[in-house]
């Protein structure tokens, strides 16, 4: 019937709030057209605003489908109503709004856009912005380089969308000194580094990769390269497979705390973890193993722990499910020489071989560990062999004067003698 709440979520109908949004959604063409019509020609905001409210809920399709029927119903006489509906903003809906006013572009539209970017809100200037990422007019450029960097993050993103359809690298080539320059506070460089993001050009990612060896925000800036090129793109450039790699490792770190699981389904996990798998049948790599065990070992705990996954939509939980059942039935023995990663040259990949040995509780590798305690020259990594090799209860494997004479830094050395009582 129509005006009836039809739209199906997780088993559960839903009312979108008004008439006109429900009969939006629904399968009779005609009453859905007809609320298509009486929300552009009633200036019917409320109704929009409650699809931006419930947008998360609504599956794509239906999303679009929503977008389509609301761009058919402007024409030449309601086209003015549309300024009404950018008071809003929500990216599931910019195109209703920004591709109606492209529709019926001319000079008077594009004029009173170019007002709204100079005294509008946030959001119309964020519409307005992306209008001229398809209306190429020169006089938007002085507007897209004062938004650049708004602490709204749409419009700063739409802007700098915009500039790189202009071929305008001003602000592109400014952002690119700034985060070169070691002078300037790592959260200063925050905004240049989400305008590289947004400016989306895949020349920026050797700039990133360099920031990413020295800066405290790594996730942030993992997540950011992810955003210009995906984990199996970046693998499959030529020598960057061990940067991909490093790119995933990070976001793993990242998860949930610091980047979404949301992100998931974004950043193709599943794709790139058979992408590795594949690899390894080639391959006997054992970073990329203890990569895998650590993505296992955190996957299995979100699947199950619903505290991690309660709030996300149904897809995105999905993928985590799926993610942790593929890796289960990884048809490889990820621990076959896994020791190796205890003698590598680089620190960090050592003590995550020792957490990933932790966390699976593979005791079997004690006698490795403790020739690691005896001959890594690493303070922390000392300890923490011995903290492992505690919980293992393999002390007796090691001896413990020779152990802390080598742990000079007396904080480190208290908290590795407690392990020993």
């Amino acid at each position: 019937m129509a005006g009836m709440p039809i739209l199906l979520y997780n088993n559960i109908i839903m009312d979108l709030g008004t008439k006109n949004a429900n009969d939006l959604i629904s399968k009779n063409e005609q009453v859905s057209k007809a609320a298509a019509e009486a929300i552009v020609n009633s200036k019917d905001i409320k109704s929009f605003k409650c699809l931006c409210e419930k947008s998360e809920f609504i599956f794509d399709f239906i999303k679009e489908k929503i977008t389509n029927k609301l761009i058919s119903a402007v024409n030449g006489n309601n086209i003015g109503n549309i300024f009404e509906f950018t008071k809003v903003y929500n990216s599931d809906f910019e195109n209703f709004i920004v591709l109606s006013f492209v529709n019926f572009a001319d000079e008077d539209l594009t004029d009173k856009i170019l007002e709204t970017f100079e005294e509008g809100t946030d959001e119309q200037k964020a519409y307005a912005a992306l209008y001229f990422y398809y209306i190429n007019d020169p006089l938007a450029l002085e507007y897209l380089e004062k938004y650049a960097f708004s602490d709204f993050e749409l419009l700063s993103q739409n802007c700098a969308k915009t500039l790189k359809k202009f071929n305008d690298k001003k602000l592109y080539n400014k952002s690119i000194e700034i985060i070169k320059n070691n002078e300037v506070d790592d959260f200063e460089k925050i905004k240049y580094i989400n305008f590289l993001t947004a400016y989306n050009d895949k020349a920026a990612l050797g700039i990133l990769f360099d920031y990413l060896k020295y800066t405290g925000l790594k996730g942030f800036i993992a997540e950011s390269i992810l955003y210009i090129s995906g984990l199996i793109e970046l693998a499959d450039n030529g020598t960057n497979f061990y940067d991909a790699l490093n790119i995933f490792d990070i976001i793993l770190d990242s998860y949930p705390e610091e980047i979404s699981l949301e992100t998931v389904v974004d950043f193709e996990i599943l794709n790139f973890i058979k992408y590795l798998s594949d690899y390894l049948k080639n391959n006997d790599d054992t970073y990329t193993k203890r990569v895998l065990l650590k993505a296992k070992y955190k996957f299995n705990l979100f699947s199950k722990e619903d505290i991690y996954t309660f709030d996300l939509a149904k897809h995105a939980k999905k993928e985590v499910f799926n993610i942790s059942n593929f890796i289960n039935n990884i048809g490889i023995d990820l621990f076959h020489h896994f020791e190796e990663e205890l003698y590598s040259d680089k620190r960090e990949r050592v003590l995550e071989a020792l957490n990933v040995i932790l966390n699976f509780g593979r005791s079997d590798f004690s006698s490795d560990v403790s020739k690691l305690a005896s001959t890594t020259a690493y303070e922390d990594v000392i300890s923490e062999s011995i903290r492992v090799l505690k919980t293992f209860g393999q002390l007796n494997l090691v001896n413990k004067d020779e152990i802390l004479h080598k742990i000079k830094n007396e904080n480190l050395r208290i908290m590795t003698e407690s392990y020993f009582k």
